[in-house]
């Protein structure tokens, strides 16, 4: 069984995530699974629960020197960067082709599995007609320190700390215009950062940085769940790292870094009412966290997130079955 995606210095870090979430899903009841990895060296330092084959599996004669004699069970394909033909070939080494996908970017295969892994397809026009359609919170692939039993802190009254996560990269330097804001209008609060492996602004950040910044980097996933337990609320990208936030029942404040992000950030908003997000121009940045500041309205923000339903083990061994 294998798993194609990339993981690129601008481009992929929250599909490798998924993808390993994925991978850690499978292994639980299959053996053999493989993620097949087109990467420029990003990514590779995090741990995996299942060999990486690393490879531009984009590149027909690559491909299919590398699925030649194979026997493949299920293909899952995480990927915005690879065309309509790269699919449909994949399609032609198994009868069981999962298209991961956040936007309707393409027209998959006729016959595929189309996997929109979390509230974000609740808007699309997908086209039921033609592929087995698979969306929302019951779909949402979390690493395993995220799908174990959580010990919740209570609401605190006062907000103390925050933490910054923009993704794998920081291109729009959002990072340092964050803490120019914070430190100005909430100096005392602790800022920690989670830095991804693409940042080229570290030098700015730790400009910006004050006696009540922590940078944080090459942490595992349970170290990850850590962190996020440890704060009154976030400051995000609107990808991957917004569900778990949310299975961490953490009040967030998302940022849409990248148009892919639009529909996910528009389901989640549709299914937690008053779910903040703001452009990355930040310009309401400043309103937002006054809101945040609110003990009842973090308390409330918190009770509706516990409604919600991530759980998408056995949903997503399911689409195995066909």
């Amino acid at each position: 069984m294998f798993i194609f995606t990339e993981c690129l210095s601008n481009t992929g870090l929250g599909h490798l995530r998924r993808c390993t979430a994925l991978a850690e899903i499978i292994n639980e009841i299959a053996e053999d699974v493989f993620i097949v990895l087109h990467t420029d060296g990003t990514g590779l330092s995090d741990r995996f629960p299942v060999s990486i084959v690393v490879l531009d599996w984009k590149n027909r004669e690559q491909r299919t020197a590398f699925l030649e004699g194979k026997n493949v069970d299920a293909i899952f394909v995480d990927s915005y960067l690879a065309d309509e033909i790269v699919y449909e070939e994949l399609q032609a080494w198994t009868k069981n082709l999962i298209c991961i996908d956040d936007t309707n970017r393409i027209r998959y295969p006729i016959g595929s599995t189309i996997l929109n892994p979390g509230y974000g397809g609740i808007h699309l026009e997908y086209d039921a007609s033609k592929n087995r359609i698979a969306t929302g919170g019951e779909y949402v692939l979390l690493r395993h320190p995220f799908r174990e039993k959580i010990s919740f802190p209570s609401t605190k009254e006062n907000v103390e700390s925050v933490l910054i996560t923009v993704g794998g990269e920081d291109r729009w330097n959002l990072v340092p215009r964050i803490l120019e804001i914070i430190n100005a209008d909430f100096p005392k609060w602790k800022k920690k950062i989670l830095l991804g492996p693409a940042f080229l602004n570290l030098d700015e950040i730790k400009k910006k940085s004050d006696e009540n910044t922590v940078l944080h980097s090459g942490l595992s996933a349970q170290e990850i769940r850590e962190l996020m337990l440890s704060v009154d609320f976030a400051i995000t990208a609107g990808g991957q790292t917004t569900y778990e936030l949310l299975k961490c029942r953490v009040p967030m404040i998302i940022i849409e870094t990248a148009e892919n992000q639009r529909e996910n950030i528009r389901g989640l908003s549709t299914e937690i009412p008053g779910l903040a997000h703001i452009d990355k121009d930040l310009i309401s940045l400043r309103t937002e966290s006054k809101r945040i500041v609110s003990y009842s309205f973090r308390n409330d923000l918190r009770e509706r997130m516990r409604k919600t339903c991530l759980a998408g083990n056995e949903k997503i061994r399911s689409l195995l079955l066909c």
